[in-house]
């Protein structure tokens, strides 16, 4: 499979109509954005940027690769699973990335093995993050009650 821009018309990004890349299934990224994506380093980074590109950070966080449970938390439920089709769309993204870069089948095949430990380590990373963005926000939101306690007003 090779991907190459099919243009379509009618997205509208504010100031004017963009160019399209079809990925296929009814996947279509922003051309520019596909274009950042080919010079990414690595197959790790080019991977986890293409499943933001395709299901966005707010569904990655609330998915799970698999939808299996995680085996680290003991009582941890499952999450639903991503999209095997869209699953397939990165497969083959990262399968014409690779296959430009070599023709060994056993490499090919141990690099796109990849995939799913890949997927999950941004899953992991997004939810790290939104974590340790309410941690600040908790801090602050203590000091600043705490300030408010030891604030005292002398009225007139």
């Amino acid at each position: 499979m090779s991907i190459t821009p099919q243009h379509h018309h009618g997205w509208w990004d504010g100031n004017n109509i963009s160019s399209q890349v079809h990925l296929g299934g009814g996947i279509w990224v922003e051309e520019e954005k596909w274009h950042q994506l080919q010079r990414t380093q690595g197959d790790s980074k080019f991977t986890k940027n293409l499943a933001v590109m395709i299901w966005g950070t707010e569904t990655l966080k609330n998915r799970s690769v698999t939808g299996v449970a995680t085996k680290k938390k003991k009582d941890a439920l499952p999450k639903p699973p991503l999209s095997p089709s869209k699953l397939k769309i990165v497969r083959e993204c990262l399968y014409d990335r690779v296959s430009q870069e070599t023709a060994d089948s056993a490499e090919i095949t141990q690099r796109l093995s990849k995939v799913n430990k890949y997927i999950c380590e941004k899953i992991m990373d997004i939810n790290k993050s939104i974590k340790n963005e309410e941690r600040r926000e908790s801090k602050l939101l203590i000091r600043q009650t705490v300030k408010m306690e030891n604030f005292t007003y002398d009225g007139i």
